[in-house]
């Protein structure tokens, strides 16, 4: 069913200091600002917190945290107790939860950052705040760092039981160099308006969020290469260090995948009139009718 969608869209992005990168918060339209202070604000505020994403430790060869206690996983089944009465029938049955590994390997900060059935991603929650410390996450330099982690499971229904498996890392085809900043950003072809029609005219709002009368924004995050064509194209479905901002749905977040994956090639971003491949953060607002 084709709906209505609002589209927020700016040349936000997010941006990475030294190797320590931001939120992933969408702009709201009342508080919207121009790159440059937009910037200036997030950077102020990544130097106060040296936090670094998991992501990034990983795109800068450097190492990530792990559970010191074994297999993560194994001790999230061990542990928790969830409702027998729940059926799986979603079309993503995954679970994020977020939290922060400190340099000495303590935990804290804890959050559900996106999730499928609120009944057991709270189990899952539960259970994470109990695990003991980990080892830190460290650069590629050896230095420790504080590091906020996302533990990416999937719910799969096993001898009539509920069990929490690993989702495999997501795997960055782009290998070359890729811009956070750049003198001149990527556009999509005809400009601005260009894009809104694109996206509205091939939005189809998903059956499934509708029924579970879900909406919100997703932040789509993609790297423009220097030929323009898109790779890498992740959904954000929430903030991570911002308790304001909701979680979105797993449904939305990859309809608005499909729609950039659709896109044509754009034109590419620039340093020093070089071509130069950028990581570009597309925010869609979806509204129910």
């Amino acid at each position: 069913m084709k709906k209505t969608i609002n589209i927020l869209f700016s040349f936000l992005f997010l941006i990475s200091v030294g190797n320590v990168m931001g939120n992933e918060d969408a702009p709201e339209e009342k508080n919207m600002k121009y790159p440059e202070e937009a910037i200036r604000d997030m950077t102020t505020n990544l130097l106060q917190e040296k936090l670094y994403k998991d992501v990034h430790i990983v795109r800068g060869g450097g190492t990530l945290p792990e559970c010191l206690t074994g297999n993560v996983w194994q001790y999230i089944n061990n542990n928790v107790h969830f409702p027998k009465e729940i059926k799986l029938n979603r079309s993503d049955n995954s679970v994020s939860i977020h939290f922060i590994v400190e340099k000495d390997g303590s935990l804290n900060s804890f959050s559900i950052y996106s999730g499928s059935y609120p009944a057991l991603d709270a189990e899952v929650l539960r259970v994470a705040k109990t695990m003991g410390k980990w080892s830190p996450g460290k650069l590629a330099n050896g230095e420790i760092v504080r590091t906020t982690y996302l533990l990416n499971g999937v719910y799969e229904s096993e001898n009539n039981e509920i069990k929490l498996k690993a989702l495999p890392l997501r795997v960055e085809k782009y290998q070359g160099e890729v811009c956070e900043l750049a003198e001149k950003f990527p556009q999509f072809p005809g400009g601005a308006n260009a894009l809104k029609k694109f996206i509205s005219d091939n939005m189809q709002y998903p059956a499934e969020a509708i029924e579970y009368k879900e909406e919100g924004s997703v932040v789509v995050q993609f790297v423009v290469s220097p030929t323009g064509e898109i790779f890498d194209v992740f959904g954000v479905v929430r903030c991570r260090h911002n308790d304001k901002c909701p979680a979105i749905s797993l449904v939305l977040a990859k309809e608005a995948e499909r729609i950039v994956e659709l896109m044509p090639n754009w034109i590419p971003g620039e340093n020093k009139g070089e071509k130069v491949a950028v990581r570009y953060a597309l925010p869609i607002i979806f509204k129910l009718p």
